[in-house]
């Protein structure tokens, strides 16, 4: 029988990690897989029972919350040959998202019980990693803003971005490349492995995790009135022929801004005013 491990972050989207591991069990194949649950208890505990399940020979790690959870799991599984599911209980769930990983704990885990996977993409931001979207500017301070937030979920997000939008402005970014210099000027510069950032908000619509390539997309700001089409070609996954959206894609920049923070999947980083960002091509096994 194969040992499966299940991380579960308890506190996810709206604690819909509690108790989930009675629902696994009901709809795991348990005459092929013994599953083991394991509950993150403070911040950095994903990581570490991750690495120590890397020793343990588990046939497949799972990471059961949302797009913060699956990045601190996949972070340890990359270049290994150990693949992760994921059973989304996030608030976005982005990477689930376009990955068609369904959101149910039944039609995620039907996939885990198949264990067919694929050798997905990931960038590496200095010495830390993205697998879904990462981000410079507005988003990054929307990630920052949310994450203090006691309440999580859509409403708390969009409240977040609101927030931000009045202090955030068009900012300058140097973007190298091993052909030249670009000189950019924008409301945030995102660098997308998937399609969206979740709940279905297309940043990079034609962005493929296996493509080794980065999506590179720089926006400026939108005047209020312009925010409702924006916003709409956002959910539509249409945004690329808005006038405000330029994209450009490349296997490695090397970017300058004028502050130090990033997000990393929706997790608040700091990456420094300058920084690279590389993509580094087959580096996650993932069941989907």
């Amino acid at each position: 029988m194969e040992k499966i491990l299940f991380i579960i972050n308890p506190i996810a989207g709206k604690k819909s990690g509690i108790n989930i591991h009675q629902k696994i069990i009901r709809y795991l194949d348990t005459d092929i897989f013994k599953p083991y649950f394991k509950y993150s208890k403070y911040i950095g505990h994903i990581s570490e029972m991750a690495k120590q399940a890397l020793e343990e020979k588990y046939k497949a790690i799972i990471a059961v919350g949302g797009d913060g959870t699956v990045n601190e799991t996949a972070r340890v599984l990359v270049h290994s040959n150990i693949p992760m599911g994921i059973i989304p209980s996030g608030s976005g769930n982005g990477l689930a998202r376009h990955l068609k990983i369904p959101l149910s704990v039944k039609g995620a885990v039907e996939l885990i019980n198949k264990m067919q996977t694929l050798q997905m993409d990931a960038i590496r931001i200095n010495n830390m990693y993205s697998f879904c979207v990462a981000g410079i500017g507005f988003d990054a301070q929307v990630s920052r803003m949310f994450q203090k937030m006691e309440a999580r979920g859509l409403f708390s997000y969009i409240v977040a971005c609101l927030r931000c939008f009045n202090r955030s402005k068009n900012q300058k970014f140097i973007v190298h490349t091993k052909q030249k210099e670009h000189l950019l000027n924008g409301f945030m510069l995102c660098f997308a492995n998937a399609s969206q950032f979740s709940n279905n908000a297309y940043i990079a619509p034609g962005a493929n995790v296996s493509d080794g390539i980065i999506d590179l997309v720089l926006v400026k700001k939108p005047s209020y009135l312009q925010i409702p089409l924006f916003a709409y070609k956002i959910l539509t996954g249409t945004v690329e022929n808005h006038s405000l959206y330029n994209r450009r894609t490349g296997k490695a920049f090397e970017i300058t801004q004028e502050n130090d923070v990033a997000h990393l999947d929706g997790e608040p980083a700091t990456v420094g005013t300058k920084f690279t960002a590389v993509v580094k091509e087959k580096a996650l096994r993932v069941i989907c």
